[in-house]
């Protein structure tokens, strides 16, 4: 019997293509599992990498924030600050126009001085002179002196006897200090206000009474072992024997007005009124204490510490001598005079006349 054998077929996809097939694309799949794993990663840092920025910039809002509104602050007080300014500027100029006013109402006073003088200097002429009037000073009455008060029961003079009396500069005032006693005494500055006190005292009516009081870094009685009386301006012993006490006074040192008004305040008996012979602003004060020079805003306030001080209801009159470098002085006494009902004087050259 004959066996016929069947041709077999040929297979196209066999086993080893399979697993080539199933190798490879399983070696896809490992390639895109590694892939994406990595990607994970990358996106996983980019994300912590975002979050720290996101930090950051929070951070920098915050700062930003706090300085905007630092910012913000400093421009309300800088706003603050600018309408206090301008409200200050504002008092400023009204305090202007009323020392204006002031300034012209003050030279309306000196133009009527100068028109008394010369009626003065007319009268002065008719006055008799005598013998028993050359030992003593003779007074045109009311010469140059408009406005200061000489009459009442007690007139104190309150004599400044610093250094700056003895010239109308400070230079010059301080080259004389090396000047013998002699020569102090004879300085044109000093002469004119010992001849003031002796043309005021007399001045003054047979029965008031007086004292003069001197002030430089201390006070003193121009008499110490009168120092507690009135004296007499009557009696002419008494007098001769002030002004030869006067001419023997020597200026020196510094000029504490604070000192002077407290010792003139508790006085047993206040004056009716005071006459002031000075010509600045205080150089020394026992209330403030100083380390050196002593500038214009220090002196002022010295005045103003010293102003505290004086006696209340006491008229005071301030006769005021030359001398440069002190432009706050005029406008200072002046005040003083207004306050207390008194007078201020910045007498001419030939003032007084004897």
């Amino acid at each position: 019997m004959s066996v016929t054998l069947k041709r077999r077929e040929t297979e196209v996809f066999s086993l080893a293509f399979l697993d080539c097939i199933c190798c490879g694309f399983g070696a896809m799949i490992l390639v895109f599992i590694l892939t994406i794993s990595q990607q994970q990663s990358l996106e996983m840092e980019n994300i912590d990498e975002i979050q720290a920025r996101v930090r950051a910039a929070e951070q920098q809002v915050t700062l930003t924030q706090a300085e905007a509104d630092r910012i913000l602050q400093q421009l309300l007080k800088t706003r603050v600050e600018i309408a206090a300014e301008e409200q200050n500027s504002k008092d400023t100029e009204l305090k202007i126009s009323d020392r204006q006013r002031e300034l012209m109402l003050l030279l309306q006073d000196i133009g009527a001085m100068k028109d008394a003088r010369n009626v003065l200097l007319d009268d002065r002429k008719l006055i008799p002179t005598t013998d028993e009037k050359k030992n003593l000073p003779l007074p045109n009455p009311g010469q140059y002196l408009t406005g200061v008060n000489l009459n009442g029961e007690y007139i104190l003079f309150l004599v400044r006897m610093s250094g700056s009396m003895l010239d109308e500069t400070p230079d010059d005032a301080f080259a004389r200090l090396s000047d013998p006693d002699f020569k102090k005494k004879q300085a044109p500055k000093w002469r004119r206000v010992v001849q003031s006190i002796k043309w005021m005292l007399a001045s003054l009516g047979p029965e008031t009474h007086f004292k003069i009081v001197l002030f430089n870094d201390e006070v003193a009685n121009l008499l110490p072992n009168r120092a507690d009386e009135w004296l007499p301006s009557k009696d002419r012993a008494v007098l001769k024997e002030v002004i030869a006490r006067l001419d023997d006074l020597v200026p020196k040192g510094g000029a504490n007005l604070e000192k002077a008004f407290a010792a003139v305040r508790f006085m047993p008996r206040l004056p009716d009124n005071l006459v002031l012979l000075t010509d600045s602003l205080p150089t020394l004060s026992d209330s403030i204490p100083t380390d050196g020079a002593v500038g214009q805003e220090q002196r002022i306030r010295f005045f103003e510490v010293a102003e505290r001080l004086r006696p209340t209801r006491v008229p005071v009159s301030t006769i005021l001598f030359p001398f440069s470098g002190d432009p706050a002085a005029a406008w200072l006494y002046w005040r003083l005079a207004a306050r207390s009902n008194g007078a201020l004087v910045s007498p001419s050259a030939d003032w007084p006349d004897l």
